[in-house]
């Protein structure tokens, strides 16, 4: 069941990338390029079918000129052993920025492709937070990585979708909704980076 919410957390990262491009190029009809057949966002040619943190980057950069790697932050649950200690149940958080939320990114995907495709092949790059690996070099996926998966998508998603709004200049705020509520959204959010964005700048937000 963990490995299958990291991989559904890894869909929907692509969907999400997705409808945030296509809804800000409808806002910024500068971002169409004339030869869109080279530059599909979405579909089987999509630029992120793969949802690396390359071409997550290259998505953006290519139709808004903004790169979203100085915005990622997360904050994630950690076991011992993954920062150097010993035990593997969580004990902790800690913050991800820049490269290094970009190398969790990059591991969630490697995560998937390896139990999706299972790639026997598939080596693991370490990073705290979103898998285990045992010395035989079996993948091991503990409830805290499945929770993390979710929560990092909920934080890309808030602040990916921030970032490129103040790129683009709009100057409307986003709004808290009840839905979010209901969703557990606080639970994901509360004490995070991307929560204290929320926080302090949405409309109608609870403290996170």
């Amino acid at each position: 069941m963990h490995r299958g919410v990291v991989v559904a957390a890894v869909g929907a990262l692509e969907a999400f990338s997705e409808d945030l491009a296509i809804t800000a190029q409808n806002h910024d009809p500068q971002a169409r390029p004339p030869l869109n057949s080279w530059y599909n966002i979405a579909g089987g040619n999509g630029m992120v079918q793969t949802p690396s943190p390359y071409n997550l980057r290259k998505l953006f950069w290519t139709f808004f000129r903004y790169d979203p790697h100085d915005d990622w932050d997360w904050q994630v649950q950690v076991a011992s052993i993954e920062t150097g200690g010993t035990g593997t149940w969580r004990t902790g958080t800690t913050q991800l920025s820049k490269a290094e939320a970009s190398q969790f990114l990059d591991t969630m995907v490697k995560v998937r492709h390896g139990f999706a495709h299972q790639d026997k092949a598939q080596k693991l790059v370490k990073c705290p937070g979103i898998a285990s690996q045992t010395p035989a070099g079996k993948i091991v996926i503990h409830s805290h990585h499945a929770t993390n998966a979710v929560s990092v998508l909920v934080q890309y998603a808030v602040l990916t979708a921030a970032g490129l709004a103040a790129s683009l200049g709009f100057t409307d705020t986003f709004r808290w909704l009840k839905a979010m509520t209901d969703d557990g959204w606080e639970d994901l959010l509360a004490g995070t980076p991307a929560g204290t964005l929320v926080s302090q700048t949405w409309r109608r937000a609870p403290i996170l």
